[in-house]
């Protein structure tokens, strides 16, 4: 005490020594960027309601439901879950609570929960959420534990990572959707013909290599655009919805398939042309076409080519492929492979045969939108 009383005796009061560390400009930006696009932001915060309020007000969050950790001490399980749900800023919060916190969004509304800290005290709720994030300057254990670490402090980095997580996860479902509905309606086609015909509808050979034209032709899918609506909105998987659009979407190609089966057995059967080779050359061309022009169909809720047109990369592949595919027949790779020349009026049938197509699948998916509210 002597000690102390020597050391602090005859101060001179100099002044105050405060830190300023106000939020950046961009982040309003950002936070206004992501609410556009669906994502709720909510502080937690282990600092004072008043400071958290404050910066809150400076970025456009609401602050009109607010609440501490003390607070949330005293409250039941069901009123923790309401309070959580209706606040946007949640102070005084320790470890735990940020903790509790997380749960309760992922439980009471089956949300999906991302959470930003760099500190120790926020590790245990990057953990917990369904994406942690922090920065590169957080602390160690915050890094070790987060899903995702910011190179760049600007928000808008979330922003870029929501669009492109909803561009890819959007291409994916055209791709399995596309992919199951096409290889269903044509193993169904080839079964059926298979039972009417006297002969396989194609050969192994044919088959490979149809179906190996089909699968370069997909390469392009990831470069495709979503619609603006669809970014927008956030998007959840559903294991229901795939059989569900499969046999509204499946029957649709086996009729396709089926008409063109129709159209060679009764309108070329009695040419002298109509033979095996005219067959398969035939149903080879007819299944590249619809397995490569299903994509455009499945890829938007309009009307494709008219009200809505895929990237210029699956234009140029569906194009290519297309082409390569009417072109093996007359060519000596499809001597070899046992095709031969096909009549132009094959190719007429070809056209109307699609634009029929195209007509019964976009009113099959008018139908399936009016159901089920929901496209891909």
């Amino acid at each position: 005490m002597a000690n102390e009383e020597i050391t602090e005796s005859d101060m001179v009061f100099l002044g105050v020594i405060t830190f300023f560390d106000p939020p950046k400009d961009s982040a309003k930006q950002a936070l206004w960027r992501l609410a556009e696009k669906g994502v709720k932001a909510k502080v937690l915060t282990g600092d004072s309601l008043s400071l958290a309020v404050r910066i809150c007000e400076e970025l456009g969050i609401r602050t009109t439901n607010v609440t501490t950790g003390p607070e949330l001490e005293l409250l039941n399980q069901d009123d923790f879950h309401e309070t959580v749900k209706s606040a946007t800023v949640l102070a005084r919060l320790t470890p735990t609570q940020k903790l509790r916190v997380v749960q309760s969004l992922q439980t009471a509304g089956e949300h999906v929960v991302g959470f930003l800290g760099d500190g120790v005290n926020d590790s245990l709720a990057i953990d917990a959420a369904n994406v942690g994030i922090s920065v590169d300057s957080g602390a160690s254990v915050a890094k070790d534990l987060a899903d995702i670490i910011l190179l760049e402090k600007d928000l808008n980095v979330l922003v870029a990572g929501v669009e492109n997580g909803r561009l890819t996860y959007g291409n994916t479902m055209k791709y399995i959707k596309m992919s199951v509905v096409a290889n269903i309606g044509s193993v169904l086609s080839l079964l059926i013909a298979t039972l009417l015909l006297e002969f396989e509808p194609l050969t192994p050979r044919q088959l490979l290599t149809q179906t190996f034209l089909y699968s370069v032709g997909q390469i392009a899918i990831p470069w495709d655009k979503m619609e603006e609506d669809y970014v927008k909105t956030p998007q959840k998987w559903s294991e229901k919805s795939l059989p569900i659009f499969i046999l509204w979407n499946g029957p649709v190609c086996t009729l396709c398939d089926l008409a063109n089966l129709i159209f060679l057995w009764f309108y070329y059967r009695d040419y002298n042309i109509f033979d095996v080779k005219f067959f398969h050359s035939a149903w080879f061309i007819e299944g590249l076409l619809m397995q490569t022009l299903i994509f455009h169909l499945i890829r938007t809720e309009k009307i494709p080519f008219i009200q809505e047109i895929s990237s210029w990369p699956v234009i140029c592949s569906t194009v290519v492929i297309s082409a390569i595919g009417i072109a093996i027949p007359f060519t000596q790779v499809g001597e070899v492979m046992g095709f031969t020349n096909l009549p132009f009026s094959y190719f007429g049938f070809l056209v109307v045969l699609f634009l029929g197509y195209f007509t019964v699948g976009q009113v099959v998916k008018r139908m399936y939108i009016l159901i089920y509210r929901k496209w891909l």
